[in-house]
This record gives C-alpha cells, structure tokens and sequence, in this order.
C-alpha cells in the first residue's frame, strides 16, 4: 500500500473507565514508544474494530463524518460539522400554536429546558478565507480533510466562524401542523394510544425531544413514570463513563509504518493506522473522540427502558419488544460488551448466548 494513502481512523469501541494522561511532543519512534509507556494510563484495553477489515484501503470522500457512528434514533442521524436534519424529517411547518408553552414532550412541564442549545452547530465552510490546520487549532476544533469542524460555539466563535443554534424551543416548534395539532389532542384527551399521522405514532414525536429537553426523561408526556435503565443484568454493573463507540483522525497526521506501530496499542493494516487509545492516538497528533456508555442511553426511546424493566421482571428477553417494536435485544446487546462489568448484556445472561459483539473485535 502506498504510505500517501494512509486513512488513520480507528472506529474503537471502548471500555475505558478513566482519564488518559498523555503529552503529543515532536519525536523520534523511539522516544514516543518510552512517552507512551510513561504517560498512558488506561485502565482497560479496549475492543477495537478495524477501519481496514470494514473497508479495506482509503477511498475518496471518507472521513470522521462518514465514519462516524450515526447519532439518534432511526431516521434522524447527524454527524459532527453538519445541521441537524431533524428539522426535515419533523416536517418544518410552524406550529400554529405559537409557543411551545402550552403543550411539552415532558411528562411534567417544569422539566422542560426550552432554550437548551442541544443540537447546534458551526458553519465553517461558508468563510471567504477557508481555514487551515493551524487556525483551527482551538479548542473544540479540530481538522480533518481539510475541513475545520467546531464541537463549541466558543471554539466556534475563536476560528471567526457562525455559530449556529438549535435550541429545544426551535426543535419543538418545528413540528408540523398536523403533527402539534396531534399532539395537542393527545396531552388534552391524557393519552397517546392510538393517535399517530400517516402512521407515525404521537409517542414517537415526542421521544426524541424529550430525550435531550426533558430532565424527567425517559418519561414523557406519553409514557409516563418510566424508569431509567441500563443494558446490564446487575443494574449496578453499569459503566457510565466507559466508550460505547470511539474513533481516532490520524488522517492529517499519516504517519508512517514505523512510527505507527512504535506506539503501544496501535498497528498498521492494509494502510490503515489503528490505535486502541486516546492515549495512544493524541500522541500520534490524531483526534479521539467518542461516545460514553451514559451518552448512549440518550438514544433510547422509552419503549427500551421499560423492555429492559419487562426483561428483567420476566429474567428472560424472550418475546420483550424495545422502541420502534424492535427486540430488545438487538438494543442491549451492542453496547453490552463494552458498558456492563460482565462484557454481556443483561439478554446474553439471562437467555445464555453469545450476540458476537464482544468476540468480533
């Protein structure tokens, strides 16, 4: 493979259950092999699938956002750098309600956080003077493909970017006609149950604003008095803090064979850079991002919590249904392996199987 080819994404799916400590200075293979061994202090090797077994050499047009794990329940992904489109597949007709005041996604209303900036985002790439490596060098920035993504409106702001906001309030008035008039019939009537548009249930509508608006969530104005769960059989076996997924951008960094695999915890594969690590990968100079277990949990719908409650009520997840009439397995189980204690989810336990998840890594 030719070295200019080089792609250094590593898609990690890790448990990593504290802080990493590492500096990124300018040195020989030798002298970052030592650094790493002193500064990198992971608790637990992750599981890591590699970008060169998915997807064999670099193609074009691939990067952080294609690679990414997409964010959200089906049908309303985004990824880092881009808008929302939860405003298009809501449908972005005005509410003819005016505020949103008078009818919530939360069970209680005062759980509401209407002008939460949940879902804004950073237009870079409208500048007249397109920015380079070196001037998105702030923090909450980073660059990739010769593109400068901005996590933060302040790292936003420092690159002379626009930020542009997406608060809860804006979310929720852009429902639709026809779906707030659904939804205000339901919170009048006290029930969800049967009420949908062009089959899209009330319930539905409400579960994924209320997921980041809603500090009494997984309730919600129609699943009331839900329980947060998690996916481990001993709900105290949960690992809030740990990956469920991460990735590491070496893709501006390309490093050589040699300095690559200098590093403990990352290797080269078919041209492919992987480190197991956000240790390991900020020495590099690569990105690492990822998302936590408790993260994670924000994309479920009610309908998982109360199929992991059913779950264990029964002790098995025979024939439990999670959100969108999904097994609730198919929920648990991919972020079993890397979220609970046991490295299995609380289906794998009870009804004594192996989903794959913690062996094809």
């Amino acid at each position: 493979m030719a070295v200019g080819m080089l792609l250094s994404i590593s898609v990690c799916v890790v448990a990593v259950l504290g802080e990493e400590s590492c500096d990124t200075p300018t040195r020989s293979a030798a002298l970052l092999q030592s650094s790493v061994h002193r500064n990198c202090k992971s608790t637990a090797e992750p599981y890591v699938i590699s970008p060169a077994a998915m997807f064999g050499p670099m193609r074009p047009g691939m990067g952080p956002h294609q690679m990414r794990p997409p964010m959200g329940p089906p049908g309303m992904q985004n990824y880092p750098g881009q808008p929302s489109n939860l405003e298009h597949l809501q449908g972005r007709g005005e509410s003819s309600y005016g505020t949103s005041g008078e009818v919530t996604p939360c069970q209680n209303s005062s759980a509401w956080t209407p002008d939460y900036d949940f879902a804004g985002y950073c237009n870079t790439w409208s500048l007249a003077v397109p920015l380079t490596k070196d001037t998105c060098d702030h923090e909450g920035c980073w660059y990739s493909h010769s593109y400068c993504y901005c996590e933060t409106e302040a790292g936003c702001t420092a690159v002379g970017a626009t930020w542009t906001p997406h608060t809860c309030r804006m979310q929720w008035e852009s429902q639709s006609t026809s779906n707030m008039e659904k939804i205000k019939e339901a919170a009048i009537d006290g029930t969800c149950e049967g009420k949908d548009v062009h089959g899209w249930k009330v319930e539905d509508m409400v579960s994924w604003p209320a997921s980041e608006c809603c500090k009494d969530y997984p309730s919600t104005m129609c699943d009331h008095d839900v329980q947060p769960k998690n996916p481990c059989l001993n709900q105290e076996d949960f690992l809030p803090d740990a990956y469920a997924w991460a990735s590491c951008d070496l893709s501006e960094v390309q490093p050589t064979k040699e300095q690559c695999e200098a590093i403990p915890g990352c290797t080269e594969q078919w041209g492919w850079c992987n480190c197991q690590t956000k240790c390991s990968c900020e020495i590099l100079g690569g990105y690492f991002y990822g998302g936590t277990c408790q993260q994670e949990l924000k994309y479920w719908g009610p309908g998982d919590h109360k199929g992991v409650a059913e779950a264990l009520q029964k002790q098995t997840c025979l024939g439990v249904k999670g959100s969108y009439s999904g097994d609730i397995k198919y929920r648990v189980d991919w972020v079993g392996h890397n979220c609970c204690g046991s490295k299995k989810s609380l289906c794998e336990e009870l009804d004594n199987y192996e989903s794959g998840y913690s062996t094809m890594y």
